[in-house]
């Protein structure tokens, strides 16, 4: 299991380098090729799109991966269920656009969400073969597939911006996207479903499904409400500055976590009868994430003022105090996030459902209250009720049960919060010097963040243990992979 995670986490680390240009390209380029409303607009409709997608999977996806046995006459009947649902929810969403321009007061975002109503129908035709592909532990090719979306889609978006195509660059963009993960997970899987599809006994995985899709629904309201309420509320320009502090800070938290689900959902869920081992191997990988990660975020939420518009240009400064705020919420989430997989792993949906009503109603709330003072105020308000209301309560909701104790969560955590508080002592206090150019400040702080956190964290027992378990791995696995290729190439007899 340790040697399937590593290449797993290996393949997904070679894929973020290959995504890493096109990332950057995107932060960098798209923001002065368009305007806000360009991303306001098309933050309107990205709510109502990833809604639509989370009903039609329905959960089977976790379902196929958390089953014991499958059979292809189920598989097939999940796939032509899945199809046909795709094609419906497409049509009605075709039909209902008007009614999102009447919510938005805005016929651009109607006219937007017709067009999205085809991504429905890609969604239909790629869920399965995803599920297939991560329950087969293919870690390598899902990261690959994951790389070229993101490349072609930066390139199809760049094109359509460059030609005056403004918001509509950035769905073109997600269209070619779906079209490379479809293509991608039916090259993976090779599996087409000509077998006669059986559905009987398919209730199973939509008893499971339905638990997890209504806990992720309230998942994804809690995560989109927010900008549904300042596109309506506020406006689409403001909501063009919220959307990208909120994708700088928070999503690629998410991405994280969506990697994680596919690395370690399949590891766990073949653990759950040996509590030890599972203890052992979440911890493990929790404490990595902090090791590696809060360093970053509090670099990151300090130096705001100067990143944001450096990177994306002066014209979104006003994204600024809205990404620090929300690297806040985005200090724990590596780990917080994490544990959708405990509660799936476990098969615990009835609380998986429980916490996810809890979050939702909690988040929403924060998003009306901090209203009052537009864009800065959601972000403010939701970062607060996250670090102070919803981590310790899921941190306790999900420790209740199961192999991971709530003390195990706190003490993993402690060496890494104790890093992150000190280090942002340090940045507030460097970032009062005069720098030569804004380069130099922003490497100057990263360096210096992750100095002095792991300098703090090293001065606890399990900071050091997190240390040292890095080390291993790289001095382990790493030697073991490349035998491993060396051993596969193919072998020429000398004549």
């Amino acid at each position: 299991m340790q040697t399937h995670a590593v290449n797993g986490a290996l393949a997904i680390g070679l894929a973020q380098l290959i995504k890493l240009p096109f990332q950057a390209a995107s932060l960098l380029v798209l923001p002065r090729l368009l305007q806000p409303i360009d991303y306001g607009i098309y933050a309107m409709v990205d709510p109502i799109v990833a809604f639509s997608a989370l009903l039609l999977n329905f959960g089977i996806s976790q379902a196929i991966i958390q089953a014991p046995a499958l059979q292809r006459m189920e598989i097939s009947g999940l796939f032509w269920i899945t199809t046909i649902a795709g094609c419906v929810a497409a049509a009605i969403m075709f039909v209902a656009s008007p009614l999102v321009a009447m919510l938005y007061h805005d016929p651009r975002a109607g006219t937007v969400a017709a067009v999205s109503a085809v991504f429905l129908v890609l969604t239909g035709l790629t869920n399965i073969h995803e599920a297939l592909l991560n329950r087969q532990m293919k870690f390598g090719w899902v990261a690959m597939i994951g790389a070229a979306g993101v490349a072609i889609g930066f390139v199809v978006s760049a094109i359509a911006a460059i030609l005056g195509a403004g918001y509509w660059s950035l769905t073109l963009g997600f269209g070619a996207t779906q079209l490379v993960s479809l293509a991608g997970v039916w090259l993976g899987v090779r599996w087409i479903p000509r077998e006669k599809p059986s559905f009987k006994g398919l209730l199973r995985f939509y008893k499971f499904g339905g638990a997890v899709m209504v806990a992720d629904g309230a998942t994804v309201l809690a995560r989109d409400a927010d900008s549904i309420l300042i596109g309506r509320y506020v406006g689409g320009t403001p909501l063009g500055h919220y959307d990208r502090g909120n994708k700088l800070a928070i999503v690629p938290i998410q991405r994280i976590n969506t990697l994680l689900q596919s690395l370690m959902l399949p590891i766990l869920s073949r653990l759950n009868e040996e509590a030890e081992r599972y203890r052992y191997a979440y911890l493990r990988v929790i404490r990595q994430l902090m090791l590696f990660s809060t360093p970053g975020v509090v670099a990151l939420g300090v130096t705001a003022p100067v990143l944001v518009p450096f990177v994306i240009g002066e014209q979104w400064a006003p994204a600024a105090p809205i990404f620090a705020w929300l690297t806040l919420a985005a200090l724990h989430r590596p780990v917080s996030m994490s544990m959708d997989l405990l509660f799936i792993s476990q098969g615990r949906t009835r609380d998986y459902l429980i916490w996810s009503f809890f979050s939702a109603a909690t988040s929403v709330a924060s998003f009306i209250i901090g209203l009052r003072w537009g864009a800065v105020g959601v972000a403010a308000a939701f970062a607060l009720s996250d670090l102070l209301i919803r981590m310790p309560v899921l941190w306790w909701w999900v420790t209740r049960r199961g192999p991971i104790k709530m003390i195990d969560l706190y003490a993993s955590a402690l060496p890494f919060a104790a890093g992150s508080a000190v280090a942002f002592l340090v940045l507030t206090a460097l970032q009062r010097l005069p720098f030569h150019n804004d380069l130099i400040q922003l490497a100057a702080s990263a360096i210096i963040a992750y100095a002095t956190a792991w300098g703090v964290a090293a001065l606890f027992r399990r900071g050091r243990a997190a240390m040292a378990d890095s080390i291993h791995l790289i001095r382990t696995e790493l030697p073991r992979l490349l035998l491993r290729r060396v051993r596969e190439a193919p072998q020429h007899e000398v004549p």
